[in-house]
Order: C-alpha cells, then sequence, then structure tokens
C-alpha cells in the first residue's frame, strides 16, 4: 500500500496544478452537457447507420481525448517537444473505441444461426468476448506501428513483474461503503444489474451455470477497457510523455460513460486517474484489472441484494 501512497506522491508532484484543473473543470462541462442534453442517450444512440454513428462516437472521443492534450500543450508545454507518436495515439485511440463501441453484426448472425432463447443467449455472452477480441487486435496493431511489435505485452502492461494484489483487495474493501450507498439510488437499479438482461429465460430463469457465463462474459469488457486505457493510453504513453497522459485518459475515460447513471460517470473521472497513476507507475495493468473487474461485480451484487429487498418490503 506504501508503493500506492508513493506513486501518488510522485504524480502530484510531476503534474502542472493548472492542468489538473483544467481537465477536472472539462470534465464537468462534459459531464454537465451529456445530461443537460442527452448527447449520447439523445443524440448519438439514436443514430441508426453504423458508420455515422461511428463518426460521431469518434467525434466525442476526440474531443474529450484531444482537447485535454491540445490544452497541455497550448498553455503548459511547447508543442515541439511533444513526440509525434503521442499526437498519432490522439488521432487512432478515439478511432479504435468508437469501433469498439459500434462495431456489430455478430449477434445477428448467432440468432439466425441458433434459434429460440439459446440462440439469443449465446448472442449476448458472446458478444462482449467477441469485442476484446478485435479491439486487442487493433491496439496489438497500433502498438507495433508505434512502437514495434517486439515486446508489445510488457509494452502494454501485461507484466506480473513486481505485482502485489493486497493494495488492489484494500482499494476494492475501500469501495464497499460506496458500492452501499450507490445502491440505494433509483438511477443503479434502473442500469444494474446486468444480470437482468437474461429474464427472457424465465419461467424459471437462468441456471447458475448460465448467470456464471454471462458474468464471466461481462468480465472481459473490463479486460478491454483496462487494455486501452491503461495499457495503450497510459503504460505505453507514459514511457514517452510521462505521467502527464494520465489526466487525458481520466477525461476520455469518463466520457465512455455517458450513457451509465450521472454519479458512476463523475466518479470514474476520479477512478481513472486513480487506475492511470497506478497503471503510470507500476507499469502494469493487473492491479487496474482485479480493481475494474472486482468493482463490477461488487456493483452486480449490491444490486441484487437492493432489488431483493425493495421486491419483498
Amino acid at each position: 500500500m506504501q508503493a500506492i501512497f508513493s506513486y501518488f506522491q510522485d504524480f502530484l508532484q510531476a503534474i502542472h496544478r493548472g492542468f489538473f484543473i483544467c481537465c477536472t473543470l472539462l470534465a464537468a462541462v462534459l459531464v454537465f452537457a451529456n445530461y443537460r442534453w442527452g448527447i449520447e442517450t439523445r443524440w448519438i444512440s439514436c443514430i441508426g447507420p453504423r458508420p455515422l454513428r461511428f463518426f460521431a462516437f469518434y467525434a466525442l472521443y476526440l474531443v474529450s481525448y484531444g482537447l485535454p492534450w491540445l490544452l497541455f500543450l497550448t498553455f503548459f508545454r511547447k508543442a515541439e517537444n511533444i513526440p509525434v507518436t503521442v499526437l498519432a495515439v490522439v488521432i487512432l485511440a478515439p478511432a479504435i473505441f468508437a469501433l469498439k463501441v459500434t462495431a456489430g453484426g455478430w449477434q445477428d448472425l448467432i440468432r439466425n444461426a441458433i434459434g429460440g432463447d439459446r440462440g439469443r443467449y449465446l448472442a449476448i455472452v458472446s458478444d462482449w468476448p467477441v469485442r476484446l477480441i478485435f479491439t486487442s487486435c487493433l491496439i496489438f496493431i497500433a502498438y507495433a506501428f508505434l512502437s514495434g511489435f517486439r515486446g508489445a505485452a510488457a509494452g502494454l502492461g501485461l507484466t506480473t513483474d513486481y505485482f502485489d494484489w493486497r493494495p488492489y483487495a484494500v482499494l476494492l474493501l475501500a469501495m464497499i461503503p460506496l458500492v452501499a450507498f450507490a445502491a440505494t439510488q433509483s438511477s443503479f437499479l434502473q442500469a444494474y444489474p446486468k444480470l437482468r438482461v437474461l429474464g427472457f429465460l424465465a419461467p424459471s430463469g437462468p441456471s447458475a451455470l448460465q448467470q456464471g457465463v454471462y458474468e464471466l462474459a461481462y468480465a472481459s469488457d473490463f479486460l478491454t477497457i483496462e487494455l486501452f486505457f491503461r495499457g495503450f493510453l497510459i503504460v505505453m504513453l507514459c514511457r514517452i510523455a510521462g505521467p502527464v497522459a494520465v489526466l487525458p485518459m481520466a477525461v476520455f475515460y469518463c466520457s465512455i460513460h455517458f450513457g451509465k447513471p450521472m454519479l458512476e460517470c463523475i466518479s470514474s473521472f476520479f477512478g481513472g486517474i486513480i487506475l492511470g497513476v497506478i497503471a503510470c507507475y507500476s507499469r502494469s495493468i493487473l492491479g487496474g484489472i482485479v480493481v475494474h473487474i472486482g468493482l463490477a461485480w461488487m456493483m452486480e451484487a449490491a444490486a441484487l441484494i437492493s432489488s431483493y429487498f425493495h421486491t419483498n418490503k
């Protein structure tokens, strides 16, 4: 745990206070605009054609990721000192994640090939793993293009060197009261548990095996997110630009939560900073994977418990 505290001390010493304030204000403005005018839920998600929806998400992510870097280059550092690799990532990263969000078609193929509830179930549980596979491929291709393929796994934080799971277990324990509070909010219970999507398997409901497979598939999405945000945008870029890469990533990370409850979206900015700092200084994303999947399953469990008590009042 002492190592994590030292990470944050080093980060706060390295980051310009003005840049930290600017990124926080930018995230606040974007969050306000999204929940005031429904940028994602009312506008982007309602776009029918997949290519147009891709460009809309790309524009949103480019603003959320590119503006912090533009602020940094304009006010806190000279543009000529930034390697071309950083500028390439600013352009490529929003496109990769917009593809991750908007790509599809395999669910329809599965439902057409396997009829009934079984086909519907398989289409649901295959979605996140398929996105993990093709997004990972894009990330490794981009990494090879920018840094060379040799050492890509370690270069993206997929390493067990110096990894200690105990500090992350403490972080998860510290989050229990926050998750318990969130589970009392109606907006949270409208979004969670995700397992509710298997309700069509009634009247008997999904079996324990079906629920377990679903939760494992759900967890695979957080592997994708950690590899992208903490591996590609932090571990790789921090070797080039230093800890300044954390704040643009946190604003970007906040923007992918625009379809979630507002409290979750706001907390994602600060959570992104925490996981980003840990990845930056530890050069590993394994801790982020542990925390992210653990938190996701805690939220699922909290929502199930809260829903049970609401139903049986």
